[in-house]
């Protein structure tokens, strides 16, 4: 099914302010639930009217039918995987073992919901700037972090992407890796004060 424009499904997403523009391939319901993730989060939203998405799109649309979602840094167009099959997500919370944070959702809208914070992850991270890019890139090489997902292992940018989602969705993140708990405190107590 081909994502078609939904404005009128994206609250709290307000289009000409937190993205340019919104299409769901999912019925309203879903769609819906998928974005309630954000309504308790005023801190991004009000991150969001400073650095907008580009397009916005729940689809089957991505670079490759196995990814989760995807980010583009120079359009900041986020499409977030709606047709994932089961067998990617309703795991266990076990960082050793866990392919990547959206897949210890419950069910598909949780696994999305956690989809679209890690690719907004990566335009908080790019809101940062190269300076707290780079202390990133230092943690992660340090060998003093312990990464939430296999996804988290592979590069510095996953690492803080998947810990940004692991810190909004997981309680037990502080105990898990305290130091990218810490992280994620500094960069969104500097992001969001910008």
């Amino acid at each position: 099914m081909e994502p078609v424009p939904r404005p009128e499904w994206a609250s709290p997403i307000e289009l000409g302010v937190h993205a340019r523009s919104f299409y769901s391939a999912l019925p309203e319901q879903p769609t819906r639930a998928v974005l309630q993730a954000l309504h308790s989060d005023s801190k991004l939203l009000e991150f969001l009217e400073k650095h907008a998405l580009g397009r916005l799109e729940f689809s089957g649309r991505l670079p490759r039918p196995n990814w989760r979602g995807s980010y583009d840094l120079l359009s900041r167009d986020v499409a977030v995987n709606a047709f994932r099959g089961p067998e990617t997500y309703g795991r266990e919370f076990h960082p050793s073992e866990l392919p990547t944070v959206s897949e210890a959702g419950r069910n598909l809208v949780e696994a999305m919901q956690r989809s679209l914070y890690h690719e907004i992850g990566h335009s908080v991270l790019n809101a940062a700037g190269p300076e707290l890019d780079r202390q990133v890139r230092r943690l992660f090489r340090s060998g003093r972090v312990m990464p939430v997902s296999l996804r988290a292992r592979e590069e510095p940018v996953e690492y803080f992407c998947e810990t940004f989602t692991a810190y909004r969705f997981e309680d037990g993140l502080a105990d898990k890796d305290p130091n990218g708990y810490d992280m994620i405190e500094t960069i969104l107590r500097l992001v969001f004060r910008k």
